[in-house]
């Protein structure tokens, strides 16, 4: 799965812009020079939020970071946090390090009187590559709003459990450090954004991929609430809950990597280690039962204290009640390598004993096979989107629907454009050009939906509709959709329901489910 990133991860980092005077701005952590840019807008790179977390502060929550003497210098971009080299993340391995706790962001041009509402947006990677990158080419500011994209513990790093961890926790916590950075980084948000022409009372949180699933982790922890208002989750697959025990067994399996021995002793030694070689030996650390390798670092760690409850306990105990969600996924996300006689097989480890139910409704009947779908893909391609992208957001959105008396503020997508420019069909982040790149002067609407626009009203306000819209209703009792495609753009019922119930008949979690190559 990793490697579907490499697309907004190349884009992330191009780097190509104008600057001229350099403006600086006071935060709490001590003054920051920008880098301006000829739109009148300015740019920040790498404002650290909290104190590297090296030595004994590995595997530990983001301790405060004594401020600095002078003008920190923020007009290069910042390096990313370590992460091992799996091919599409070479330029963010270059540079990376342990010191990596920052905030890049880019806010529009001064407008005195009137605060701007914030988008936080958390890169994605599997929570194990890539980082904030360049902000030189997004245009989303343009709409009036100040974006943020911090940086935040990945792979073992940033998620890993152990029991001598959870020893020498006060709360008996391990493996959420990524999610407590993101926390520290709202909380910096919260009390410096005003610096930056932005409402600490008007922030969205979002992200793509993990960083969607991490987003969502936020809207259920008790921790992050009041930092932000709504929550754009573009392709989460959150997968299982894990239970402390579970989270500790691929600790301990890195540790017999290591040859380290279990406890504090093992603990102390592993502190003790170059980055490099904890890397390495973190690489295809077995996951639970049932749980695709793709998902190591992306399952809900069920602590008791980052995140107490399990997601449909969760919901029924009011976790997310006042915040506004848009969800959704593209039509075709992956799957697009696989054979088409694989499908079956796909099907089988999916749904289990309700593949044969199954297999009818992807329109297997009396040894027919199914042929390509123009909109949805070839049948592994709708097998792995439904699995892992689109059945999980349509078990969310009823969960945080039926739960919370938040229902009118929940609306859900589904995006069928390819990449801007490729000619390719949809495909993992091939929303992310349509969001935040700058739409063409001669654009068509069949050739660049309206995305930008529809995301920058919900930033402002909750609710994506707007003057020149076609109307998104919230998703309801009838699963309603908001189906975006070259075709059209029209307000749907999801017509993935009866598949997304079939594979949910037996869960109460939106699970990634282990699926043969």
């Amino acid at each position: 799965m990793k490697k579907v990133f490499v697309s907004i991860a190349a884009a992330s980092l191009a780097l190509a812009c104008t600057a001229v005077a350099a403006p600086t701005v006071a935060t709490t952590g001590g003054t920051v020079a920008s880098l301006a840019m000829a739109d009148g807008s300015t740019i920040y790179y790498g404002i650290p939020y909290a104190a590297a977390p090296t030595g004994p502060l590995r595997w530990k929550p983001p301790a405060p970071r004594p401020a600095w003497q002078g003008v920190l210098d923020a007009s290069a971009m910042a390096p990313a946090c370590v992460q091992a080299d799996i091919g599409w993340n070479k330029d963010f391995v270059a540079n990376a390090r342990e010191d990596c706790l920052t905030v890049s962001l880019r806010a529009p041009a001064p407008t005195p009187g009137r605060a701007l509402p914030v988008l936080v947006y958390f890169h994605g990677g599997s929570n194990a590559a890539a980082g904030a990158g360049s902000l030189a080419d997004d245009a989303l500011h343009r709409e009036g709003i100040v974006v943020v994209k911090p940086q935040y513990r990945l792979g073992a790093f940033g998620f890993l459990g152990l029991d001598a961890l959870r020893a020498e926790d006060p709360h008996g916590s391990a493996g959420n450090y990524g999610l407590l950075d993101q926390i520290a980084a709202l909380r910096w948000v919260r009390a410096n954004i005003a610096a930056f022409g932005g409402d600490p009372g008007n922030v969205t949180i979002s992200g793509n991929s993990a960083g969607a699933t991490d987003a969502l982790f936020l809207t259920l922890s008790p921790l992050a609430r009041g930092l932000f208002q709504r929550a754009i989750l573009q392709a989460p697959a959150p997968g299982a809950p894990r239970t402390p025990a579970q989270v500790d067994a691929i600790g301990n399996a890195l540790l017999e990597r290591l040859k380290l021995p279990r406890g504090a002793a093992g603990l102390a030694r592993l502190r003790a280690l170059p980055f490099d070689a904890i890397n390495g030996a973190a690489q295809n650390l077995p996951t639970p039962a049932g749980v695709d390798p793709s998902f190591l670092w992306e399952q809900q760690d069920v602590d008791g204290h980052v995140l107490p409850l399990p997601y449909a306990q969760a919901y029924q105990a009011g976790a997310g009640r006042d915040i506004a969600i848009l969800i959704g996924s593209n039509t075709q996300e992956l799957g697009a390598e696989r054979r088409a006689d694989t499908a079956p097989a796909l099907v089988r480890a999916a749904f289990g004993r309700h593949a044969d139910a199954a297999l009818a409704l992807y329109g297997y009947r009396e040894g027919t096979v199914p042929a390509s779908d123009p909109v949805l893909g070839s049948m592994p391609t709708q097998l792995v989107t439904d699995a892992w992208f689109r059945c999980p957001a349509h078990w969310l959105a009823r969960q945080m629907g039926q739960a919370t008396p938040a229902a009118s503020s929940i609306w859900r997508y589904q995006f069928g454009f390819g990449a801007p420019g490729t000619g390719k069909p949809p495909e993992h982040t091939s929303e992310m050009g349509y969001v935040y790149r700058a739409v063409p002067a001669d654009s068509r609407a069949a050739e660049w939906p309206p995305l930008q626009r529809y995301w920058a009203n919900f930033i402002r306000t909750g609710d994506p509709n707007g003057p020149g819209l076609s109307h998104w209703p919230a998703t309801g009792v009838n699963d309603m959709l908001l189906s975006i495609e070259p075709s059209g753009i029209e307000a749907v019922a999801d017509p993935r329901g009866a598949l997304c119930a079939l594979l949910y008949r037996d869960r109460d979690y939106p699970g990634s489910p282990a699926l043969p190559e």
